[in-house]
């Protein structure tokens, strides 16, 4: 299914611009469906390229997995009629199964459009903490105050790379329901800097926000999603690699990967990656990241570069369900996903199940899930502002089509 996309004029093109805002965005209407993708004409992009000449994904498509039936917002639908449905808000949804092409859609967008990621990015600055730690580099024991002399006199100096990783820092910039409604909040402070938006009437780095943030509880306790979590991380990275976060990447994963086209990188004013998940690429460029996770990796790189260390960590979910469903997020993962036999979260991860399967998803609705153990991929792109599409994952996971 490819729709016939309108390209907006060039009137159009500058209104949008013009109008790109931080409520803007969390609006999810026409401002953010052009900037999503468009990035890269509003922000400073570091473009991230492949060392590797491009391998295509071969096709095998399997249609059966369009009649894959799920419960959601707009009722009880088949995977291909959710796609058509026009509020769905999809944009474009692909499978790869043992390193092929088993389903693709793009209800609202052309393939070769790179769209954002949103916090389906997360995982990528998890990993390259996870290389940092299996190089000796670091000991996901350290804290913050050992590595990061910017935190070193802030609250974050105490608190453990594990727990950042973990997103269970004690802080208080933790991403729900009343901080993204609090203009007040760090969430919604950090959000300004890096769109170089002025709080109370003066624009702040990001790393000030950072600064800023002050503990509020035991790390630990619960799970405390929040964005600016990920951003200590890519201080993190900096700090003990000494190279810029974006260069960090490209050595340690874009470079091997055989993608058909670059990683843009999007970053603050001041040029900070913000690697939480203002990203874009295509979407068969995301899913073969996603395949690093998989058997099928050799498919999509030249090296190993998620290695079985890393992918035991992830999915050992150390903190365990009660810990999940202690904070905001975990109970409301159960309930966007339709399921609550996951393990829990971990390490930049929004759930993993006892089948090994693992899942992140993003603002506005971007999904990325990857099966180990089936060998298969799932990512999505969507402009809306309800997470409708994650209820289609676990029903393709466990429909016996990708086994």
């Amino acid at each position: 299914m490819q729709a016939h996309l309108k390209t907006p004029s060039a009137q159009d093109t500058a209104r949008l611009r013009s109008q790109v805002s931080v409520p803007k965005l969390l609006e999810c209407g026409d401002v953010a469906h052009w900037w999503c993708t468009h990035i890269a004409e509003v922000m400073p992009t570091a473009v991230i390229p492949s060392a590797q000449a491009a391998a295509p994904l071969p096709v095998a498509k399997n249609d059966a997995l369009l009649d894959v039936q799920a419960d959601t917002a707009l009722g009880h639908l088949s995977l291909r009629d959710f796609l058509a449905h026009p509020e769905s808000g999809a944009r474009g949804f692909l499978v790869v199964h043992k390193g092929q092409i088993v389903c693709e859609e793009y209800p609202d967008l052309r393939p070769d459009q790179p769209h954002l990621w949103a916090s389906c990015a997360k995982p990528m600055a998890g990993l390259m903490i996870e290389h940092l730690i299996e190089a000796g580099q670091l000991s996901e024991q350290d804290t913050l105050g050992q590595h990061i002399a910017a935190l070193r006199e802030t609250d974050w100096a105490e608190v453990r790379v594990i727990d950042v990783l973990d997103m269970t820092p004690g802080m208080d910039c933790e991403e729900n329901e009343a901080t993204r409604s609090d203009p007040r909040s760090n969430a919604i402070r950090a959000f300004l800097a890096e769109f170089n938006m002025p709080y109370e009437g003066r624009v702040e780095s990001l790393l000030e926000v950072l600064q800023s943030s002050r503990k509020v509880s035991e790390p630990g306790r619960k799970f405390e999603y929040g964005s600016p979590c990920t951003q200590v991380l890519v201080l993190l990275a900096e700090a003990v690699s000494g190279l810029p976060w974006a260069e960090l990447f490209r050595q340690q994963v874009w470079a091997h990967l055989r993608t058909e086209g670059p990683l843009q990188m999007h970053l603050t004013p001041d040029g900070t990656p913000l690697a939480h998940g203002v990203v874009s690429s295509t979407l068969r460029d995301m899913a073969r990241f996603a395949m690093l996770y998989t058997p099928s990796w050799n498919k999509v790189a030249a090296q190993l570069v998620v290695s079985a260390d890393t992918l035991a960590r992830i999915r050992a979910v150390a903190r365990g369900k009660a810990f999940f469903q202690a904070g905001y997020d975990g109970p409301v993962f159960t309930e966007r996903l339709g399921d609550d036999t996951m393990l829990g979260n971990a390490r930049q991860w929004d759930c993993i199940w006892p089948d090994g399967d693992l899942y992140k998803g993003g603002f506005m609705d971007q999904g990325l899930y990857a099966s180990p153990e089936r060998d298969f991929v799932i990512c999505y792109f969507s402009t809306t502002p309800e997470m409708k599409t994650t209820r289609y994952l676990r029903p393709l996971a466990t429909s016996g089509l990708l086994g």
